[in-house]
């Protein structure tokens, strides 16, 4: 054999010359045994080369071929090899016929009709099938090597497929005959054949690489359309994509590893010592065509390749050569792990295939054309690394962990209590989560905003703007810029990243394009084009000076008419900063473009640049960049308790998402946007919001727009709790002193008993002047470690000893005990769309006497309940605040001892009347909060309300986020700063109104309030609008109280 040589030739013609060693034996079995039917089953397998036939199963042994379902005369059979793993065996049958009532083969009932016999002569077969080497190793001093190993090449017949061109009325049938002769081919044993022997002493192995052997050109249904599950056609796109960002990276001056696929020099590498032979290669775009699903050529296009006589390429090049195509044969691998599939080439298998390549113009006569193609060859082994170090061998990826089926995120918090069901809501554990894990991290407010509600609110617009005429509405549908470029539009796409940028994507329906460059026009559909952007938070005076169209509209919105043009607020917006965009190439996406052409480079170039030179800064001018506006309270300003004084944004996940995995992600890992606030002017945590769990719940139902978090100091402690411990002022009775006539509304005690002469009363501490007792410590305790139940107790017990009365039954001790016991219960779990907090509470009032010859007492006992409810309202229009239960304790005796009964000394309708639950304050106070548009962030020109409320288990209270349910243009109430302890004053509306609008001013109290209709509906008058501005001004000089505007 030719050592140190592919014997791949040598051995295919072994292994065909002992098919055809084993095909004549079989003629000489045929012609001893007789021409004909051969009767016996010991001599049937001699001649199963030659001939082969199948008759019914009822025929006898001797019977007239015609009579016969199938049989045939065979030519010598031949094998030719497409790979290393997959041979053809063609089999030539010189004459025969089948019957094609072929399904009907081996049914005890088949007489066959010969009029269905189809006549075969000189048909050629050919089935492509696998094949293995196995070796037998031995030992022998017999042989010259002692130790050796006899190669067999053994034919897997059952994974014949057909390759061969038949009519389609013979295919079936004769495909079915022909594998059963396969079968029977391989129960004679020759699917097994002798490879090339190898028994000498040298002790080398000999090189078979059938993949590298000429191929006979042929029209066989040999091409594989896939391996692994994976499109040729798909793989082959994928690495012209690549290819062509190669490109554009070189021209942007990119680093090797970017830039290798469009061009490389030998410089780069060791060959660089070299002189002689040094070149500059710029490359097409590479492909590849299976071989079979292990092994493909790779096909390497050499658009240009310049020869230098050494290492400074500035003097012009030697030779130059086009158009060549180097091929390479190379090993696929599929590698498969918990995260990750991966289809990808073998680069250690790498071998230059001579007869698959084209070196169009070379002289294989020159000693230096010729030792240029043998350095050439040398680099391109080494160039299989390089791309092996750049991950460009990984031809296909599918990351498993982003890939999980999951359901769309939304609802509200209560949803999976109703699992199981028919309600079309999936559960999952991580719905529970919500209310078990979510962490503010010590900020005082979280909003989180899916990135579901930004696609939802770009295809909103698009839907609503693309067939109209004014400008700023046209453009999202239409544009152009001048003759060069014209396109119409779908809508706006988003990704967000882990690093506060975002992926957007231009959708182009159709249109036509000129590269600046380029001097045709062409056509393009259905393109995407991708840009990675910065997300910013920026000031409003930022925005104005880049987007006056936007502003125009923008004066109307709710954000504006809330907030806008005062002096102790400003506007905020959380933008994306469409000046940063960078073109993102590997997520664009150019249907119908040629990218393994180099003139795809320019189509590419152009719609870029008008994109990003044009179109974006577009979009900035109308204000389509703006996601939300957030109102902030100025330094030195009185800010209500949630009014920010400072906030931040940042995006939230669990995982890391990129460029390479944002299209990836599941619906259960998708990334948000948290704005992160401050109140109060409380210090802002240098630290980031750290993943606890994802921020919505999930549901097939609907998607959510976000959600509200507050945490459990802003909301529950400083606001609730604060207003809540006036109840406990309210129901906390203590014995106080009187002179005279009972005041404040206090209740004298030990009526008939010295009462007066003791001057003592029972008063709440809310009515208690003195509050001689009173410290400030009406707060609400924890009760236990849920953090769901609070407490509130207190007992006062007073002792006075009275002598000096004429009569002695009234001298002794005077004993009072008072006792109050207030308890708050959150919800442990969602119900519904109501959240209910329940306050209840138990007053225990006992009088007692005792000397030394009686003793007396009396007890009574007041209970209260009531239930402050938050409730979604059903139109969307944000939380109903409703309250339930008793106003005031009803008192019943319970104990009597002795003579005295406790109506006899104090008067209980009294005491009733004394303690008085009084929820109008909070129930107004959030009814102004959370009752109608959500204050705190707005979504572009609307506004948001909240639903599904729910306390997690920090005691932070959660809302979802619903676009709000109102018109556009609702009255608008002024939200005002105030003063810790000022009191609530009326609200004050602005209503769209086409009439001149008129001002009165009323007095109450110390604050003075403004009520009028500024024409804000209508584009305003210069006049007109300085008035409205006016009008806001006013009433932000005379604040109201509020409770978490």
């Amino acid at each position: 054999m030719c050592l140190g040589q592919n014997s791949a030739h040598h051995a295919i013609h072994y292994l065909n010359a002992q098919l055809g060693a084993l095909y004549e034996n079989s003629l000489g079995c045929v012609k001893q045994s007789g021409t004909g039917l051969k009767p016996l089953d010991r001599v049937r397998y001699d001649f199963a080369l030659a001939e082969y036939h199948i008759g019914a199963s009822h025929q006898t042994k001797f019977i007239a071929q015609e009579d016969m379902m199938f049989s045939a005369v065979f030519s010598k059979p031949r094998l030719e090899f497409i790979c290393n793993h997959e041979a053809i065996l063609f089999l030539r049958i010189k004459h025969g016929h089948f019957n094609s009532e072929f399904t009907k083969v081996g049914s005890a009932a088949l007489v066959p009709d010969r009029s269905k016999n189809v006549t075969l002569y000189d048909t050629e077969i050919a089935f492509l099938m696998k094949f293995d080497i196995q070796g037998i190793r031995g030992h022998t001093t017999k042989i010259g090597n002692s130790s050796h190993i006899i190669q067999l090449l053994v034919l897997n017949f059952s994974s014949a497929k057909l390759v061969s061109h038949l009519n389609t009325g013979e295919q079936l049938a004769l495909t079915s005959y022909m594998k059963k002769y396969l079968e029977y081919l391989h129960s004679a044993g020759h699917h097994v054949l002798f490879s090339l022997p190898d028994f000498d002493d040298d002790r080398l192995n000999l090189t078979i690489d059938y993949s590298l052997e000429s191929h006979v050109n042929h029209t066989l249904n040999t091409e594989v359309q896939d391996v692994f599950g994976v499109s040729i056609d798909e793989i082959n796109r994928n690495l012209s994509s690549k290819w062509l960002k190669s490109i554009m990276d070189a021209a942007n001056g990119g680093e090797r590893d970017a830039v290798c696929l469009a061009e490389y020099r030998s410089t780069w590498t060791s060959m660089g010592d070299h002189p002689g032979v040094q070149f500059h290669i710029k490359f097409g775009a590479p492909r590849v065509r299976a071989l079979c699903q292990r092994e493909v050529v790779l096909y390497f296009k050499v658009d240009e390749i310049y020869i230098y006589d050494d290492h400074i390429f500035t003097k012009g090049a030697k030779y130059t050569y086009n158009d060549w195509e180097m091929a390479f044969v190379v090993d696929l691998v599929k590698e498969i792990d918990s995260s990750f599939h991966r289809t990808k080439l073998d680069m250690a298998t790498i071998r230059f295939c001579d007869h698959f390549s084209k070196f169009l113009g070379f002289d294989a006569s020159s000693d230096a054309t010729t030792t240029l193609r043998t350095r050439l060859i040398e680099f391109m082994n080494h160039y299989a690394t390089v791309l092996e170090n750049a991950d460009l061998h990984v031809i296909h990826l599918v990351d498993l962990s982003r890939l999980v089926s999951s359901p769309r995120i939304g609802g509200s918090f209560a949803e999976f209590q109703n699992w199981g069901q028919n309600d079309g809501i999936v559960m999952d554990v991580r719905q529970q989560d919500v209310i078990a894990k979510t962490d503010t991290g010590g900020f005082d407010f979280v909003q989180a905003i899916s990135q579901q509600t930004i696609t939802e609110h770009f295809k909103l617009l698009w839907q609503s703007y693309h067939n109209a005429e004014s400008e700023y509405r046209k453009i999202l549908g239409k544009w152009s810029h001048g003759n060069d470029f014209k396109a119409s539009f779908g809508a706006l796409k988003i990704s967000f990243m882990s690093n506060e940028k975002a992926i957007i994507w231009v959708q182009l329906d159709e249109g036509t394009l000129k590269p600046p460059k380029g001097t045709k026009s062409f056509e393009f559909y259905n393109w995407s084009i991708a840009f990675e952007v910065k997300i910013r938070i920026m000031t409003h005076e930022e925005v104005l000076s880049s987007s006056k169209s936007w502003f125009i509209r923008f004066i109307e919105s709710f954000a504006w008419k809330k907030h806008g043009n005062h002096e102790y607020r400003t506007l905020v917006h959380l933008a994306l900063d469409l000046n940063s965009s960078e073109f993102a190439y590997e997520l664009s996406k150019f249907e119908g473009l040629p990218l393994g052409n180099r003139s795809a480079v320019e189509g590419v170039k152009g719609i870029v640049h008008y994109l990003k030179q044009h179109y974006l800064p577009t979009l900035i001018q109308h204000g389509y960049h703006i996601l939300q506006s957030i109102p902030l309270w100025k330094t030195g300003s009185f800010p209500p308790p949630l009014g920010l004084t400072d906030v931040t944004f940042q995006t939230y996940s669990k995982d890391s998402v990129d460029r390479q995995n944002c299209q990836q992600m599941s619906q259960n890992q998708e990334i948000v946007l948290v704005l992160l606030g401050m109140t109060n002017f409380h210090h802002r945590l240098p630290t980031r919001l750290q993943y606890s769990t994802q921020w919505f719940v999930q549901s097939k139902k609907s998607i959510s727009h976000g959600a509200v978090c507050l945490s459990r100091k802003t909301f529950l402690e400083e606001r609730l709790f604060a207003h809540l411990k006036q109840l406990n002022d309210a129901t906390t009775i203590v014995p106080t002193p009187h002179r005279g006539k009972a005041s404040n509304g206090s209740i004298p005690i030990f009526n008939g008993h010295q009462g007066d002469a003791l001057g003592l009363a029972l008063n709440t501490w809310a009515n208690d002047d003195h509050r001689w007792e009173r410290s400030d410590r009406c707060q609400w305790e924890p009760n236990g470690g849920n953090g769901n139940s609070y407490i509130w107790s207190h007992i006062g017990r007073w002792n006075h000893e009275h002598w000096g009365s004429i009569d002695d039954q009234q001298n002794g001790a005077y004993m009072v005990s008072c006792q109050t016991k207030n308890s708050l219960d959150l919800p442990s779990s969602p119900n519904s769309d109501s959240l209910d907090i329940t306050i209840r509470g138990e007053i225990n009032i006992g009088l007692s006497f005792q000397n030394d010859s009686s003793t007396w007492g009396s007890k009574a006992i007041g209970k209260w309940e009531t239930i402050l409810s938050m409730k979604t309202k059903p139109d969307g229009s944000g939380i109903a605040i409703e309250t339930s239960g008793s106003t005031q304790p009803d008192f019943e005796i319970i104990r009597i001892q002795g003579e005295a009964n406790l109506k006899d000394l104090i008067d209980l309708d009294a005491l009733r009347s004394l303690v008085k639950i009084d929820m109008a304050g909070v129930v107004g106070e959030m009814k102004q909060t959370f009752g109608g548009v959500w204050e705190h962030c707005f979504p572009g020109m609307r506004a948001y309300s909240l639903c599904s409320p729910a306390f997690n288990a920090r005691g932070d209270i959660l809302f979802e986020l619903h676009p709000y349910a109102g018109s556009n243009h609702p009255p608008i109430r002024i939200m005002q700063s105030r003063k810790f302890g000022e009191s609530e004053a009326p609200s004050t509306s602005i209503h769209k109104s086409t009439s001149r609008h008129s001002l009165t001013s009323r007095k109450s109290g110390s604050y003075e309030l403004v009520q009028g209709s500024p024409t804000l509906g209508i584009k305003p008058s210069k006049a007109s609008f300085q008035k409205a501005i006016w009008v806001i001004r006013i009433q932000e000089r005379f604040p109201r109280r509020g409770f978490l505007q």
